[in-house]
């Protein structure tokens, strides 16, 4: 009998672990502040905003990890998000909790130091969502602020979660799903503003950003991209194009400050087939400058007027303070879609220089030297007439998607993932093209090609000698984003699934680690303890999985320096120990 209870007795308490370890955890972590928010480029240890500072320059002042030691990362610690769709985001990490989110919007926080799981918020979608997405069900991040955790959710709602339990505290719709509005970007915070943005510019949707309150989630101010009856710019949509024009606002801002000047950039034309809607058609495919307390807009820069070509102007740009010509300029740099670099005066929105980041451009026959506007190749342009109009260079999926460039500000150097790829465009006749509320408003069929040996290319650029200064091949297209480090460092990832470290100096590889599977979000680093991590998704999904068939994964990898030989650590050829090596200490003591 005693022995009886002992083992009834050891089996609850069995139960009891492993009942404890199924049931979420609640964290204490402290509140974050608009104070944090400003001052997150002096906060070493943490990443509080999906760009790590307002700047976007996603470059971090750790040191711990260098070009000598690199060689001896190792992997601390893997985290599975449980199923196999496409990661892109960029996670945030606060007082030991680093927080992710994987594809449908679900969010995981876990502990930094060892990957536990501490909560996990997975939301419920209505029926018939997936088919109103474009591209897949991915998402980008989370923004903080005091207790709380911002995700976007497919069916375009703001939801705001406790961020110590996982709960939701209050949410908010964006937008109707069911037109083709969705989100995917992270949110970012300003002050007390959670300014979001949307997608579904293939749906015909109107962009659009919005404002809410952290605190309450009451709706502050909402500002459309396209201008309509009576605002400045109008008169650059023929008859009511502007009502289905796209110019969406999927991407994340980067704000300044000092000036109290928020960036954010537009989308793609809707239609593709530009000939519909002849014009400049303000403010697609463009940078806007807005006030973050009004959403009033102070300035626009267009990259791609009468946008014809799928040339996002999304991806936000690095806020940088720099001398061009000998004199101090307030910069903003973007890799655009269509293949130039840009470099604006944030002030004042004022054109700067611009260079191409692919070879063989020929949509446009190059930029006015004075105002950056493309003098467009009119032969490349696809009209609506069932004719194809090929090899049109860059492709849509190139120069620079979506993916975050990174900023080293010692070097000036950025550095940035391009693809050099062609694509041929069919327009249907117009008489095929009608908006049709939740159906694809595209009009134009396209197809892809490869130019020469290497797709992808990551490139390093001098903004103040306007040179570049290396670049890096990869026989696969590139999405991922990028990671600068103060110590000379420039993190990434590839389609093969390698993560890996360079010379910010010289783009030499370093270091790499095989993650099983494509990579398509963005690293951050941050320390805990005095030691410093390395962190990435990796998942293929997205557009990158309509062009490649390799395994798909869904796993958060976090590395940090181990004390190993590097002949061991770092030079590729280390092995794994034979099993019984390997048996003759397990269990271990």
């Amino acid at each position: 009998m005693k022995i009886k209870n002992s083992i009834k007795a050891l089996l609850i308490g069995i139960l009891a672990v492993g009942i404890s370890f199924l049931l979420p955890l609640t964290v204490t972590a402290a509140s974050v502040s608009t104070e944090d928010l400003l001052n997150a480029d002096k906060n070493k240890s943490e990443w509080l905003i999906y760009g790590h500072t307002y700047s976007n320059q996603r470059f971090s002042p750790l040191t711990q990890i260098n070009p000598d030691n690199v060689a001896n990362l190792r992997p601390v610690w893997a985290f599975s998000v449980g199923n196999l769709d496409g990661l892109e985001g960029t996670p945030i990490v606060h007082d030991g909790v680093i927080y992710i989110t994987a594809a449908y919007a679900h969010v995981f926080a876990l502990d930094a130091r060892n990957g536990r799981m501490l909560w996990h918020y997975a939301p419920k979608y209505p029926d018939g969502l997936g088919t109103v997405l474009c591209c897949g069900p991915i998402n980008r991040g989370v923004a903080i602020k005091g207790d709380l955790i911002y995700v976007l959710t497919l069916d375009a709602r703001l939801v705001a979660l406790d961020k110590n339990t996982g709960s939701v505290v209050w949410e908010r719709t964006i937008g109707d799903w069911q037109e083709g509005i969705t989100a995917t970007g992270a949110p970012l915070v300003v002050k007390d503003h959670v300014i979001v943005g949307i997608a579904g510019g293939e749906y015909g949707v109107r962009g659009y950003i919005r404002s809410y309150n952290a605190k309450t989630g009451d709706l502050e101010w909402n500002t459309f991209t396209i201008p309509g009856p009576g605002e400045p710019g109008h008169e650059t949509w023929p008859g009511d194009t502007w009502m289905h024009g796209g110019g969406t606002t999927w991407q994340t801002g980067s704000y300044d400050p000092e000036l109290n000047q928020l960036y954010w950039g537009t989308g793609n034309g809707g239609p593709w087939n530009s000939d519909l809607r002849k014009g400049d058609n303000l403010w697609i495919s463009s940078l806007l400058s807005l006030d973050p307390d009004t959403g009033k807009i102070n300035w626009g820069y267009q990259y791609t007027p009468n946008e014809g070509w799928d040339y996002d102007g999304n991806n936000a740009p690095i806020l940088a303070d720099i001398t061009i010509d000998g004199k101090p300029v307030k910069a903003a740099i973007q890799s655009n879609r269509n293949g130039f670099l840009y470099v604006l005066n944030r002030v004042n929105g004022e054109f700067i220089y611009a260079v191409p980041t692919v070879e063989g451009i020929n949509w446009a026959k190059g930029l006015d030297p004075k105002t950056g506007r493309p003098i467009v190749n009119e032969a490349m342009r696809p009209l609506s007439n069932g004719k194809t109009v090929e090899p049109i260079v860059p492709g849509l999926e190139g120069g620079t998607n979506w993916f975050p460039m990174a900023y080293n500000p010692d070097l000036g150097y950025v550095f940035f993932a391009t693809n050099q790829w062609a694509m041929g465009l069919t327009a249907h006749p117009a008489s095929e093209v009608k908006y049709e509320k939740g159906k694809v408003y595209m009009g134009v069929d396209y197809q892809m090609y490869r130019q020469g040996p290497a797709i992808g290319h990551l490139k390093a650029f001098d903004v103040i000698k306007r040179k570049f200064v290396w670049d890096m091949p990869s026989p696969l297209f590139l999405f991922a984003g990028v990671l600068a480090t103060k110590s000379g460092l420039v993190f990434t990832g590839d389609q093969f699934g390698f993560f890996m470290a360079l010379d910010a100096l010289s783009g030499k590889v370093l270091w790499k680690f095989q993650t099983g599977s494509g990579i398509n979000a963005s690293p951050i680093t941050y320390e805990l303890d005095g030691k410093q991590y390395v962190a990435i998704l990796s998942g293929l999904g997205g557009d990158p999985s309509f062009y490649i068939q390799s395994p798909k994964g869904g796993m958060l990898w976090v590395f940090g320096l181990e004390n190993l030989p590097p002949d061991v650590a770092g030079s590729g050829n280390w092995q794994p120990q034979p099993v019984e090596n390997a048996l003759k200490d397990y269990p271990p003591k």
